[in-house]
């Protein structure tokens, strides 16, 4: 410390000269960790909309309404599926109607029935110019369809060079979803859904197709561009397809000015954040994707950073003035100052500990069955825990020895009605008497599915309800994040108010038991 002082006194300019250097550093270093911190906020964000998005696409698509329609008419339509086989006589009077009809409820542009050979047996079009008598064996939609599988195919019309989605199904042998196909019923439309969509999605929207090519886009002058450069081999299989109509016409296809990556990329000298996300169409090419892009530079405006930046160098330059006594006086208080920002944190996570718990404890109390009192304790954990899954087995009262199925959140059909003590984990929890917690990131057991695909949770945590050293139950719910010892103190806190209520339930089903059969 002596050593620093003196050298300091002695050697004032250059004292100075770190002392500037030192400021410069440190704000530069402000700036870019400022900046840094809110594009990650802004691209976590994007990426969630860009989730959302494919979703709200697929739900338009091929969980749509139309697909749901052309679906029902395949499986379950006998003069469809006999147009198919050939046994009726194609365009028969109830079957145009029935293709007119959900043509017109859709807002199709055309509906018509392949054969298994791959000609059109029947058919309707808005346009009054039916295509029956067409072969579409060489279609991918129609090769998807008779191999048994619901699909939706992008592309280009080669007459009218106008961008359509076709969904097509298979045409069953019979009702069932196992059956062979026999057939395909197909549906046209235009792009009008897709391009509403990405019109109030961010800066920059692009549906991409398996090839990398540009099919929609809220930014039109992109429509037909190539992600990445191709190579003569990629971009001979673009042509050879004739998905794309004449975009590929021309010698040198139009790159996009960016790269799809993800993260933050350049776009004409100003930093966006890009997200994507996978549109399953059952495209035998591979998945399609939806990519957004925001402009950093507008959401995230350079002067916060540059605020935060000259702020920590008059901070700095303040500092390296006052001195080596005045510095040690300062960080001594900056200390004192710390631990009094993590006991005020530590005050205020208390309280809202407290005020969940009294939130969760009315609404158990307002349960008024074991079924509700489950579903309102899965409820309550996924919204403070973000639970992911949750089950609830509970002591019904009959005295089997064995917990029946309460609740259970986000969990298949095939979840075991019944629970025995020292049954798999969550049984011997029961029988130890003691809470778990399960490391499942990298376990195979574990896996949450949704129409999008599927995630690992990071852990699973249960606990037995105990009341009085008497078990009542069991809870389990998997979370997408390891669970501090605060996550956990809290879990444990819903799950003794649970059992509390379990037993208040017991004993009011047994008092008017009782009253019942004194009155009787």
């Amino acid at each position: 410390m002596n050593r620093i002082a003196a050298f300091a006194t002695g050697h004032a300019r250059l004292a100075w000269i770190l002392a500037l250097l030192v400021v410069a550093i440190g704000s530069a270093m402000a700036v870019w960790a400022v900046r840094e911190r809110r594009d990650d906020e802004r691209l976590s964000r994007l990426r969630i909309e860009a989730q959302r998005s494919g979703v709200e696409l697929m739900s338009q698509t091929l969980n749509g309404n139309i697909m749901g329609s052309l679906s029902l008419l395949g499986m379950t339509d006998e003069e469809v599926r006999g147009d198919a086989l050939g046994t009726f006589p194609p365009n028969g009077p109830r079957v145009s109607r029935l293709l007119e009809a959900v043509g017109r409820s859709h807002g199709a542009e055309g509906v018509f029935i392949v054969g298994g050979d791959g000609r059109i047996r029947s058919s309707w079009d808005m346009g009054g110019k039916p295509s029956t008598g067409l072969d579409v064996r060489f279609r991918p939609y129609f090769q998807t369809s008779m191999k048994g599988h619901d699909n939706v195919y992008a592309a280009v019309s080669l007459a009218r060079g106008d961008r359509a989605l076709y969904f097509a199904t298979p045409v069953r042998a019979m009702a069932g979803r196992n059956a062979e196909a026999v057939g395909t019923v197909v549906a046209r439309t235009t792009l009008s859904q897709v391009d509403s969509l990405l019109q109030g999605r961010s800066d920059v929207a692009l549906l991409l197709s398996p090839q990398g090519v540009v099919f929609a886009s809220n930014r039109p002058e992109w429509i037909g561009f190539l992600a990445g450069q191709p190579n003569p081999e990629r971009l001979s299989a673009i042509r050879a397809l004739k998905q794309f109509g004449a975009m590929f016409d021309r010698a040198e296809p139009s790159i996009l000015p960016f790269a799809v990556e993800g993260g933050v990329v350049d776009l004409g000298g100003r930093r966006h954040a890009q997200a994507a996300s996978t549109v399953t169409w059952n495209d035998p090419y591979g998945d399609w994707s939806l990519v957004l892009m925001e402009d950093l530079t507008r959401t995230v405006p350079a002067g916060e950073s540059l605020a935060v930046g000259l702020a920590t160098a008059a901070l700095l330059l303040v500092f390296c003035g006052l001195g080596l006594k005045m510095l040690h006086s300062h960080h001594a208080q900056v200390l004192a100052a710390r631990r009094l920002e993590d006991y005020a944190a530590a005050q205020a996570a208390g309280a809202e500990r407290k005020t969940r718990r009294a939130e969760s404890a009315l609404l158990f109390q307002r349960a008024r069955s074991t079924r509700e009192l489950a579903d309102a304790f899965l409820a309550e954990c996924h919204r403070i825990f973000g639970a992911l899954q949750g089950l609830i087995y509970a002591d019904d009262g009959s005295g089997d020895g064995v917990f029946h199925l309460a609740g259970r959140f986000a969990c298949d059909a095939a979840t075991p009605p019944l629970l025995a003590p020292g049954e798999g984990l969550l049984g011997q929890c029961v029988a130890e008497r003691q809470p778990r917690i399960l490391d499942v990131s990298d376990a195979q057991a574990w896996t949450i599915r949704s129409g999008l695909g599927s995630a690992r949770p990071a852990a699973v945590m249960m606990a037995p309800l105990l009341l009085d050293d008497a078990v009542l139950g069991v809870a389990e719910i998997a979370v997408l994040d390891p669970p501090d010892p605060l996550v956990h103190g809290q879990f444990m806190e819903m799950a003794s108010l649970l059992a509390l209520n379990l037993e208040i339930q017991r004993r009011h089903r047994g008092a008017v038991a009782d009253t019942r059969e004194a009155l009787s």
